[in-house]
C-alpha cells in the first residue's frame, strides 16, 4: 500500500504580529506512515493505550492532542495522578518506538523571511506545504511508491486557500521536484483534509511530535529553546530513528529544513 504523509502545525501563520516571538515561529511536522502498517498497527495499538488509560465510551474515544494533554481537560483530567500520567508517557514513547514512521519537519522565522525582498509566497503555511510537498516527493522517489498528503482541516477559506496552493504546487514542480515527478509520486491532486473528531491515529501522531520537534528545529540552528523532559524524551527518538535522513545519516535539508 502507499505512503500517507500526516501534517500538523506548531504555531501560527499569522504574518501582522510576528515582531512578537510568541508568533514570530511556524512550524510544520509530516509523519509518514505506509498506510497498511498504520491500519495493522499504529491504529490498533493507540486504541489499546487509551482503552488501558482512560475509562471512555467505546463509541467515543478521547483523541489525542497535546494542549488539552498538557492542561489535563476533558478526558485527560486523570493525568493529574502522577503514576497514570507516568505509564501514559511511557506508553506513548514506546508507540513512537514501535511504529514505522518517517519524519520531515519544517520552521520558519517569518520575521526574517519578511525582511527578504525576494519572498514571494507571503503566506508562511503555504510556503511550508510546498517544502513538505517537494521533501515527501523525494521521500517517495528514494523508495519508488507513491502517497497522499492528510493536513489537519482547519476548515472555510484557510482549507480552500491551501488545497489551491499545494495544487500550484503539484501542477508546476518546485526547483528540486519537477511536475512530473510530484504527479508520478503524489497521483492524488486532492488533499485529504480531516479534523481532529475524526480521531485520526496519524494526525494524533503528528499532533505529539509537531512542538517539540520544531523546538528542536530552532535548537539545531542556534535558539535557546526550553524543552521539558518528556519533549526531550520525544525529541531522542526522533533524532536517533524517526527524522529522514541520507544515506550518510544527514538529517538537515532532508528530515528537517529552517527558513530563511
Amino acid at each position: 500500500m502507499p505512503y500517507r504523509l500526516y501534517l500538523d502545525e506548531s504555531g501560527t501563520d499569522d504574518v501582522t504580529h510576528c515582531d512578537a516571538e510568541e508568533h514570530r515561529y511556524l512550524g510544520l511536522t509530516g509523519v509518514i506512515i505506509k498506510q497498511d502498517h498504520c491500519r495493522d498497527v499504529c491504529v490498533p495499538d493507540l486504541a489499546r493505550i487509551k482503552r488501558e488509560i482512560f475509562d471512555h465510551d467505546p463509541d467515543h474515544p478521547p483523541c489525542l492532542h497535546r494542549e488539552d494533554i498538557k492542561g489535563f481537560k476533558r478526558e485527560f483530567h486523570v493525568l493529574r495522578d502522577e503514576a497514570l500520567r507516568k505509564r501514559f508517557d511511557d506508553a506513548i514513547i514506546k508507540h513512537m518506538e514501535d511504529v514505522q514512521f518517517t519524519v520531515i519537519a519544517a520552521v520558519i522565522d517569518k520575521l526574517g523571511m519578511m525582511k527578504k525582498v525576494n519572498w514571494t509566497n507571503k503566506e508562511p503555511y503555504h510556503y511550508l506545504m510546498e517544502i513538505m510537498t517537494e521533501k515527501f516527493t523525494l521521500f517517495l522517489e528514494r523508495k519508488k511508491d507513491t502517497g497522499d498528503i492528510m493536513p489537519e482541516m482547519r476548515r472555510g477559506k484557510k482549507d480552500k486557500d491551501l488545497q489551491s496552493a499545494y495544487l500550484r504546487t503539484w501542477r508546476g514542480g518546485t526547483y528540486h521536484a519537477t511536475q512530473s515527478l510530484i504527479q508520478a509520486r503524489l497521483p492524488a491532486k486532492q488533499l485529504k483534509f480531516r479534523n481532529k473528531e475524526h480521531n485520526i491515529a496519524g494526525l494524533q501522531l503528528s499532533d505529539l511530535i509537531a512542538h517539540p520537534s520544531a523546538l528542536y528545529v530552532r535548537q539545531r540552528v542556534g535558539h535557546k529553546v526550553k524543552l521539558g523532559p518528556y519533549a526531550l524524551r520525544i525529541i531522542d527518538l526522533l533524532r536517533g530513528k524517526k527524522y529522514d535522513r541520507s544515506f550518510w545519516g544527514t538529517t538537515m535539508g532532508y528530515g528537517m529544513k529552517y527558513l530563511p
